[in-house]
């Protein structure tokens, strides 16, 4: 299973490793920047995040549109890193809200870095679409450190509000998908790409399987934050 796994990282697309270590080296460099200037400048940074994403989403949409690939059963923001994404405008006015840094800490960080490890993107001829993927994952990893930077060390009670709001949008991704005959999340077929789900078996016990692995990521993030507390 070890190599299988390995097999998957090792056959992504080059120009998905690429795009990943640039994320990567960016994510890194600003949350380097973060933690080493004054609070003014922080609040500053996190603001443009913000306008960062709305402009991302909105070139995106424009995109699809003028390549005449739009459709509402696949160009919607209703991913859930894509979704994270988008409340970054609204943490940046909001930093004190404790709901938010506990979805970035947990499920915005674990979704993005199984997106940066494998992909669901089938093809990579329309180069937006990539640029769009890893800007989106990128900034919310960086905003998961710059919460991280500011002193959050997640609760119990963190860990287990995240699952509740997971459980939820999760609900509510599946009665869309109904609602719209489309896949958004992967509720109903698996993703294409170069990804975990090609070990998997079919419907419905990939999904099953993805939802627990997401389970054991939040756990590991609890576990790590129960470790930088007890170290601070």
């Amino acid at each position: 299973m070890i190599r299988d796994i390995i097999n998957i990282v090792t056959s992504l697309p080059s120009q998905h490793v690429i795009y990943g270590m640039i994320s990567t080296v960016l994510c890194v460099a600003v949350a380097w920047v973060y933690g080493n200037c004054s609070q003014k400048l922080r609040l500053i940074i996190l603001q443009t995040i913000g306008y960062l994403v709305i402009f991302n989403e909105i070139v995106f949409q424009i995109y699809m549109i003028y390549y005449g690939i739009w459709s509402p059963s696949t160009s919607l923001p209703l991913e859930m890193c894509y979704i994270s994404a988008l409340l970054i405008p609204f943490y940046s006015k909001n930093i004190d809200n404790r709901t938010l840094k506990n979805w970035f800490y947990f499920a915005g960080f674990s979704g993005s870095l199984f997106a940066f490890v494998n992909t669901n993107l089938s093809e990579m001829k329309h180069i937006y679409v990539s640029i769009h993927y890893f800007f989106a994952h990128g900034l919310v990893i960086f905003v998961m450190l710059s919460i991280v930077l500011d002193g959050y060390r997640p609760k119990w009670s963190d860990y287990l509000d995240v699952i509740k709001w997971t459980t939820v949008l999760v609900g509510s991704i599946i009665m869309i998908n109904l609602l719209l005959g489309s896949n958004y999340m992967f509720t109903f077929e698996k993703p294409e790409g170069i990804n975990f789900t090609l070990l998997m078996p079919d419907w419905p016990y990939y999904f099953l399987i993805m939802l627990l692995i997401g389970l054991m990521a939040y756990t590991m993030m609890m576990v790590v934050g129960l470790l930088l507390n007890d170290k601070r």
